[in-house]
């Protein structure tokens, strides 16, 4: 008789991979009136989706495919949940529904690309966002700050004093590991795609999302203390943040680093954010006229041409220019 089969291993902990514990993880989540959210992807974005469908482009391969959602409670929980495996059924059993509800708030970082590819290649459009990098550009704003250029989630962590060793179930994963991942795909653009997915990615993914409720909390009282309350806060935010957040959702070209300078994201494009605040009168026009500045006059221009292009062996590869 041959070998007996060696039992597949037990999947890192807090990845949802199976339909049994995608349904137990949504009814714990449907409690809570507040979820942290992030997602991993190769060259996450609408890539090559629109509206649910696939394309082709001769002129770039396919990319863009969300792997992972990754959504943390305040408590400290964090459920990595693989919609690479589960495909459009990771959506189908009650979370699509979760992240639509506006009652629910969704604390984020720059959901840009996140909620361009939730909608193209799954039709979830998340409502009910607070984007802490939209909440930092009205802050900065009001302090009399620059803000032609968006701030990373670890200058806000900084500057809000959020340390990640105290924050609840951030564990061990050390700074210079996240490091050495964040190289490894972005020299492999299918990094996220391999299964089955080593601990050390699903603990990267899981920490992205951990400091965002203390980032929350403190961000929205430091906005409140400058606008007068916290409701006139909370309200400029969620106005701002849908706003940011379907940016790249509703342009027709897609917006990551294979089809454009995605570096040049970075760049605030006050006059999109501002105008459509103002048309949507959601906030107050006192507020609204404290935040524009002249600068958000001129529209902003596209990004240029990808610095990158996809070799023979599907490997995304700097372009080398000539000059």
């Amino acid at each position: 008789p041959g070998a007996a089969a060696r039992p597949a291993p037990a999947p890192p902990e807090g990845l949802v991979d199976t339909p049994a514990e995608l349904e137990r993880v949504v009814r714990r989540l449907a409690a809570e009136p507040l979820l942290c959210v992030d997602c991993e992807g190769s060259d996450l974005s609408k890539g090559s989706w629109r509206n649910g469908w696939c394309i082709e482009d001769d002129s770039v391969p396919a990319h863009g495919t969300i792997c992972l959602i990754q959504i943390g409670t305040r408590s400290g929980e964090v459920f990595a949940i693989d919609v690479l495996e589960l495909g459009h059924h990771a959506f189908a059993t009650g979370l699509g529904s979760l992240l639509e509800d506006p009652r629910v708030l969704k604390v984020v970082h720059d959901f840009r690309q996140d909620a361009d590819a939730l909608w193209h290649q799954h039709k979830v459009c998340v409502r009910g966002t607070f984007d802490c990098q939209l909440c930092d550009v009205l802050t900065r704003r009001l302090q009399g700050f620059a803000t032609r250029f968006v701030q990373g989630s670890a200058k806000l962590l900084a500057a809000h004093g959020v340390e990640l060793p105290e924050v609840l179930g951030h564990g061990a994963l050390t700074q210079e590991l996240k490091q050495q991942i964040h190289e490894r795909f972005s020299q492999d653009r299918h990094l996220w795609e391999q299964r089955p997915l080593p601990a050390e990615m699903v603990a990267y993914a899981k920490a992205d999302v951990l400091p965002l409720a203390q980032l929350w909390e403190r961000q929205l009282w430091q906005l409140a203390s400058l606008v007068g309350s916290e409701e006139v806060a909370a309200r400029a935010v969620a106005a701002g943040s849908a706003i940011y957040g379907a940016s790249f959702r509703d342009l027709k070209e897609c917006r990551c680093r294979l089809c454009c300078a995605a570096e040049e994201n970075a760049r605030f494009d006050g006059n999109m954010v501002f105008n459509q605040m103002a048309a949507g009168q959601q906030i107050e026009p006192w507020l609204l006229q404290q935040l524009w500045r002249n600068e958000d006059a001129t529209p902003q221009a596209p990004p240029g041409p990808s610095k990158f292009w996809v070799n023979e062996h599907d490997e995304s590869v700097p372009i080398e220019r000539t000059h």
